[in-house]
């Protein structure tokens, strides 16, 4: 059947007449670089640092395992946490308790701020969860902890006027270098949760080795007679590579790093492309 009067010259069937002239073939070009994922660029990997440790109590050595990731949540937000699972004897003897503490922080002011902080234990089917919420805006710092059958309640809340950090926040900013250089001497002094009462985390920074670095990190909390003492080792790129502390009614406890992990040895690339973009915004409204 011929085309009728006004149809186009091309019309009927695909591929009788001339082909269709707007670009069809580039479209296709990127249609299938998009669709096909080994052609496709490959997304950022969320995961920025993943590290194992050995854990040992007394003599007893690989008692538990340790494991310290940081993830991306987005442009400057971050997920920080340790994880904590008993292992064989003191597994049943723990009642398989299991331990989390996780930070969700923003890259705000050139540090990084904590969120939201969450302590977590499971033992013998029981969940405990305390989680500590930073609202800036308000000017608040609130306690919410789980309740049963009652869900998340409120316990306690103070002002939140000047920077309070939790202990993961407190280690990514010294390790990163956002609250100064860390150099032979250097000592941070950090305002922690002041829940039930308040806390300064101090860390002490050592010389450089051969071993690497070492770092003293002293919580004071008001009413105790002495600091809780926690000692580590950091290499070059200031990847924890042992960690010890005595722990009270039980002694010493200490942690190795296992190879096979992954260290955060090139910063944050977020934050340095934030940091560009504060340097050059001209060029980024160019952009």
């Amino acid at each position: 059947m011929s085309p009728g009067k006004g149809a186009s010259p091309g019309a009927g069937r695909w591929g009788q007449g001339r082909p269709p002239r707007r670009g069809w073939l580039p479209a296709l070009i990127l249609l299938t670089f998009w669709a096909l994922p080994g052609w496709a660029a490959p997304a950022p990997d969320p995961l920025l640092e993943d590290l194992h440790y050995r854990v040992d109590v007394l003599l007893w050595q690989d008692v538990a395992r340790a494991r310290l990731t940081l993830k991306s949540l987005g442009t400057g937000r971050y997920l920080a946490e340790i994880s904590v699972s008993a292992l064989g004897m003191l597994q049943t003897l723990s009642g398989e308790r299991q331990e989390s503490y996780q930070t969700e922080m923003v890259w705000r002011d050139g540090r990084l701020m904590p969120v939201v902080y969450r302590e977590e234990s499971r033992r013998r089917g029981k969940r405990r969860l305390k989680e500590y919420r930073f609202d800036y805006v308000r000017g608040k710092l609130e306690l919410w902890q789980l309740q049963e059958g009652k869900g998340l309640v409120r316990k306690w809340q103070t002002a939140l006027t000047e920077p309070i950090y939790d202990p993961l926040s407190a280690c990514y900013n010294c390790r990163l270098g956002f609250l100064g250089p860390m150099r032979a001497g250097q000592v941070f002094k950090i305002r922690g949760i002041p829940y039930p009462k308040p806390e300064v985390m101090e860390i002490r920074v050592g010389p450089e080795t051969s071993q690497g670095r070492q770092i003293t990190i002293s919580i004071v909390h008001q009413g105790r007679k002495g600091p809780n003492l926690v000692f580590a080792w950091l290499d070059g790129q200031l990847v924890p590579q042992r960690a010890w502390t005595t722990v009270w009614g039980f002694g010493k406890v200490s942690g190795e790093l296992l190879p096979g992990g992954k260290g955060l040895e090139a910063g944050l690339p977020e934050v340095a492309a934030a940091r560009e973009a504060d340097a050059n915004p001209r060029k980024l409204k160019d952009l």
